[in-house]
């Protein structure tokens, strides 16, 4: 009788375990979906105030704690829009870099907005990243540095030599 009640108990806490990660994973997509809509309208609005926008540009995103760059971003064109916290770019390449200086992920995207202080952004168009042997891309991205979260809306592609099933067959 002991044994039962100890795996009944076991069993509901990992109901009411998993039933928590379920309302903390539907609560996280819903704000990412508020700041993803967000970014949306601010890049349509910026890209009506795009006039003289700077060329080839490498803007430092996020350091290392020793003060070496973690991302970057690199775009033929860029303009900021300070008072807003944004950068419109186009022809964009993000790179995240090892605490050694080798890049660890690169991404490239045909025009961005990036928040500033959010740490977040809005692809528009096709964009690719590569981590390692894994590349990943679509079109219509949005992303959260901070959150390490990334929606790919449409014409998703996921190709990698790492990822291995063993013992399936089709």
């Amino acid at each position: 009788m002991r044994v039962l009640i100890s795996i009944i108990a076991a069993i509901a806490s990992i109901l009411l375990f998993a039933e928590e990660q379920c309302v903390d994973i539907a609560a996280i997509t819903e704000t990412h979906l508020l700041d993803e809509n967000r970014l949306k309208a601010e890049y349509a609005k910026c890209l009506d105030k795009v006039k003289k926008p700077s060329q080839d540009i490498t803007v430092p995103i996020e350091s290392h704690p020793d003060g070496s760059v973690k991302v970057d971003v690199s775009a033929l064109k860029a303009q900021f829009f300070d008072k807003e916290g944004f950068v419109w770019c186009s022809d964009v390449t993000v790179r995240e870099y090892n605490l050694d200086g080798s890049v660890r992920m690169e991404l490239k995207a045909k025009n961005c907005l990036l928040d500033r202080t959010s740490r977040s952004g809005w692809l528009d168009g096709p964009a690719y990243a590569t981590y390692g042997k894994t590349k990943i891309g679509g079109c219509g991205i949005y992303f959260s540095f901070a959150d390490e979260f990334v929606k790919i809306s449409s014409k998703v592609i996921v190709e990698s030599s790492d990822i291995k099933f063993e013992g399936v067959e089709l």
